[in-house]
């Protein structure tokens, strides 16, 4: 029961930060990003949603739902309160959903607090579930360390003189004529960083170690600067995103939003698609697939445990804040008067929600 509130005071915290986001100044590189994903983003609906895996949402989704109705139901038992039916819904043998039908009447009927504690059950276990799959998301996560003590190349810049010597993403730079280079300030600090200079790299690929001759060439924005053309990380570049990831929850929690199959997010994700392959783990080929699999549990609990605990009719929440009002007033206020209450309250969270990305879409900001 008391779980519900919390869900509720961080979905209204997430909208109102928002919210705010308007009348800030980042508000048109905001704008921007809004307007370049598609509005099927937000639907949390497994092949539709063009960011959510098929077979993990699915597994996550249905997961998510089974846990939600049975805290109904099993709360609704507790407390002497009929289910009239239960069961899981199904798309030809694939199970999609699941419902428990308490009885409404019954519900009416009981004490506002009961009912509560019936209408928070289901948001309540999909928070403490979300957040068991986080931390065990976190103890994924914590093994990664950089494969190799080097640099890491994410992209190649063509035509460069990387691309010309066959340099690819995923490799590492891990000499420089003889010298173990760990950082990409090291690189741009060192002497032989001068166009037209020929050096001896060492590179570790995942076909194996091999030496190239590179002559550095110039910058294209500034002939008499040097260029490789890389874009890469370091060393301890890659241990400061593992440890940022998994030191987030108290201090960045809004990291934990920044989904993996977002270009823009893949850079803070370690076990994301551009990332991954820089990272060794006890948990081998199974890290990625397992740590993916646990962020989408994460995720859609939580998202579930936000929306149906805020203050929205008819979603848990809203039903939740009329009985709370019924009770709070121990039946002074008249049905119309808690109808309107809660019909304001939901119009307003909705505002709430959805002034950022209407703002965005109809290009106010």
């Amino acid at each position: 029961m008391y779980l519900m509130p919390v869900a509720a005071g961080a979905g209204l915290y997430l909208f109102l930060t928002e919210f705010l986001v308007i009348f800030s100044p980042t508000a048109p590189q905001v704008g921007v990003f809004y307007r370049s994903v598609t509005p099927l983003a937000y639907l949390g609906l497994p092949g539709i949603n063009p960011y959510l895996p098929i077979v993990d949402g699915w597994l996550a989704l249905v997961f998510a739902m089974i846990i939600h109705e049975g805290a109904h139901g099993i709360v609704a038992r507790s407390l002497g309160l009929p289910v009239k039916s239960s069961g899981l819904i199904f798309f030809l043998i694939v199970p999609i959903g699941a419902f428990v039908d308490v009885d409404e009447d019954a519900i009416k009927r009981a004490r506002a607090r009961d009912s509560v504690r019936v209408l928070a059950a289901g948001a309540g276990v999909n928070f403490v579930f979300g957040i068991l799959f986080l931390l065990l998301l976190f103890s994924m996560v914590s093994t990664m360390t950089p494969a190799v003590k080097g640099i890491a190349v994410t992209s190649v810049i063509e035509p460069s003189p990387a691309a010309t010597q066959g340099i690819k993403p995923g490799d590492f730079i891990t000499k420089v004529d003889g010298i173990p280079y760990n950082s990409t300030t090291e690189i741009s600090q060192a002497s032989w960083y001068v166009p037209d200079k020929v050096v001896n790299m060492t590179i570790e690929s995942p076909s194996g170690t091999s030496n190239i001759t590179l002559t550095i060439g110039h910058n294209p924005d500034n002939s008499s600067a040097a260029f490789i053309g890389i874009q890469a990380a370091g060393y301890s570049d890659l241990q400061s995103v593992v440890s940022t990831y998994t030191g987030a929850l108290l201090t960045r929690p809004i990291l934990y939003l920044c989904i993996p199959t977002f270009s823009t997010c893949q850079g803070h994700v370690p076990f994301s698609s551009s990332l991954s392959p820089f990272y060794k783990s006890p948990y081998g080929i199974y890290l990625v697939p397992l740590a993916t699999l646990f962020y989408w549990f994460f995720l859609l609990n939580v998202n579930l445990a936000i929306f149906n605990a805020l203050p929205i009719f008819p979603l848990d929440g809203g039903q939740a804040f009329r009985e709370m009002l019924k009770g709070v007033s121990r039946g002074r206020l008249s049905e119309k008067w808690l109808n309107n209450v809660t019909v304001t309250v939901t119009l307003l969270v909705l505002v709430l929600i959805l002034s950022l990305p209407l703002s965005a879409y109809l290009g106010i900001i």
